[in-house]
């Protein structure tokens, strides 16, 4: 698409672009409104929270961004009441349907992520107690609601994420959302390695946690989400995304084959007096299974299989 450059005296660019100007100048100038997918509110309730969003506009205006982040941020934590800067207005309840927004859930229902040993009793209490503590929000009656949040982060290590209307067990334990690849012990190692690094998170080693990050993420492509507790295969150790990877199953049906010839051209480039430089040109797959040919264990960093082939 090419762009056109143009000046005009006084501002006039034709009939269609002034319009648009203006409707954009107006859009500009008006203050946040109330959404109309908003719940119902008092009209005390609805002065109270408009207000409290005029005061955010004149603050980010005022280039406050401090204050206009607390204001966001006291009205969505204690109130449920979401503001949208693109579609300048805001909700009760976080729903936006206007100008063609997709539409969202409904507030109040919560979606369980990440991992957690609970049973179907232990489910139907939390999701129950987590409708009553949305009701009790509405209702302004913080102190009941703020009890049911520590009730069930006593009781069942619960985490409630008010903004996504999430919630997850607050453990070791981590949820496999794409295993990718992964044969069952590269899945058991990666959870083995989990639970160690949320041990050094614990402990505060936040050096050890990281580097055990770092090292999942370049031997197995493995991306870690602690918000929801839970790991996918990103990419695979060649660089490539898990998306990239399905489409080019799609577009040729002999893309499986090249791979395993690809693989078993570097094992056979490695011979059994291979360097530590030889060694090292191959990917983590093709490392585990010179081992495995050796009866070795195929467990650890991609510098610790290498070790063991040289050993």
């Amino acid at each position: 698409m090419i762009r056109i450059n143009e000046w005009s005296v006084n501002g006039d660019f034709g009939e269609e672009h002034n319009q648009q100007r203006q409707m954009a100048d107006k859009f500009a100038s008006r203050g946040y409104i109330k959404s109309q997918s908003s719940l119902d509110l008092s009209a005390e309730d609805e002065e109270y929270f408009q207000q409290q969003v005029d005061e955010r506009s004149q603050a980010k205006r005022d280039r406050d961004f401090g204050t206009a982040d607390d204001i966001r941020d006291f009205l969505q934590q204690k109130f449920d009441i979401n503001v949208d800067d693109k579609l300048k207005l805001w909700s009760a309840g976080g729903v936006f349907t206007e100008l063609g927004a997709r539409a969202q859930s409904p507030r109040g229902v919560y979606t369980r992520r990440g991992g957690g040993d609970l049973s179907d009793e232990d489910l139907e209490t939390i999701n129950t107690q987590l409708g009553v503590r949305y009701q009790a929000k509405r209702d302004r009656d913080f102190d009941t609601a703020d009890d049911i949040r520590d009730n069930l982060m006593r009781t069942f290590s619960i985490r409630i994420d008010d903004k996504s209307s999430e919630w997850h067990v607050d453990s070791e334990e981590f949820a496999c959302a794409d295993r990718g690849q992964l044969s069952d012990q590269d899945v058991a190692y990666v959870e083995e390695k989990l639970v160690e690094r949320h041990g050094a998170k614990r402990d505060r080693y936040y050096e050890v946690a990281d580097a055990i990050r770092d090292d999942l993420r370049e031997s197995y492509g493995i991306a870690i989400d602690d918000r929801t507790k839970e790991w996918r295969v990103e990419f695979d150790v060649a660089g490539n995304t898990q998306s990239e990877e399905i489409a080019d199953q799609e577009e040729s049906a002999d893309v499986s084959d090249v791979e395993d010839s690809v693989v078993e051209e570097e094992e056979e480039a490695v011979t059994d007096s291979a360097s530590e430089e030889d060694l090292a040109k191959l990917t983590v797959p093709a490392l585990k299974e010179k081992l495995k040919a050796a009866g070795l264990p195929v467990s650890g960093k991609k510098a610790e299989l290498i070790d063991r082939l040289l050993a």
